[in-house]
């Protein structure tokens, strides 16, 4: 793995938030108004994000949680627009614990995997914000609460949530800060991962995203689903420095950053 050739794609290709996300990452001199500016510029006046992050759209769950995640990442949780964020989450969280993505965006043609009333696309939403808003001080919650009991209601006898196999490895971020990594609920999600790896179709994406969960749980880099995912991460970079996205080029230096991120977590580099 070369790290600084990723950091020349990302220097070069990079928007000047990815390259903030970047130089936040390395420590590096960054202007903090730069991820404020953007993230206030973006979200609507209901405290969503509209889909897609294209600016007039109506509110999306699945994006909303996306800019969640950087501002955490870039460790923006005592800001205003966080603040914001998190209150229209916990607004449209329904009565049953889930977060189901807004019925609105049916307009725009949404992909498979985040449409509206669909239990595959609410189960990974829902493990998605439970982990997010632990991460942000809510263990305790009657939202985290709730949403941990839908969540469990909707786990089989082997330990798989339902829906898509991110909702399981995501799962594993939830319930390694709730419950410890060596629960039976991890322990069980952890096997469900390990016997269904090759399901991981997105590749790098999957690969950092999975790996970023057994982090959260306090997974060492030594067990035998984080030394593969590891493995996939260190071998897939390319000539030019970049990981490669399944959602395609425009998606390779965020995906890049991602990796750079999840790696330097586990002292990869």
């Amino acid at each position: 793995m070369n790290v600084q050739k990723a950091v020349v794609f990302v220097e070069a290709k990079g928007t000047s938030l990815e390259k903030y996300r970047l130089h936040f990452l390395l420590g590096k001199e960054r202007n903090d108004e730069i991820p404020l500016q953007h993230l206030r510029n973006l979200q609507n006046k209901d405290g969503g994000f509209p889909y897609n992050d294209e600016k007039g759209k109506m509110s999306c769950v699945n994006t909303t949680s996306n800019n969640l995640s950087l501002m955490i990442e870039l460790g923006l949780d005592q800001s205003d627009v966080c603040r914001k964020t998190v209150e229209y989450l916990l607004k449209i969280q329904g009565e049953d614990g889930s977060w189901s993505e807004n019925e609105a965006i049916e307009q725009y043609n949404p992909p498979f995997w985040d449409l509206p009333n669909d239990l595959r696309t609410t189960m990974w939403l829902t493990t998605s914000i439970t982990n997010f808003l632990i991460k942000l001080g809510y263990r305790n919650s009657s939202a985290v609460q709730k949403a941990v009991g839908f969540l469990l209601k909707n786990r089989d006898n082997e330990g798989k949530f339902a829906g898509f196999m991110h909702s399981t490895w995501i799962s594993i971020g939830v319930f390694g800060q709730l419950k410890g990594s060596n629960s039976d609920i991890v322990k069980r999600a952890l096997k469900v991962i390990e016997q269904n790896f090759e399901k991981l179709r997105d590749g790098v994406g999957d690969f950092a995203w999975c790996l970023e969960c057994l982090y959260v749980a306090k997974i060492p880099k030594e067990n035998p689903l984080g030394k593969r995912c590891i493995e996939e991460l260190v071998n897939s970079q390319q000539e030019n420095g970049a990981w490669k996205s399944a959602d395609g080029e425009e998606f390779a230096v965020s995906t890049t950053i991602n990796v750079l991120n999840v790696l330097k977590k586990y002292e990869v580099w």
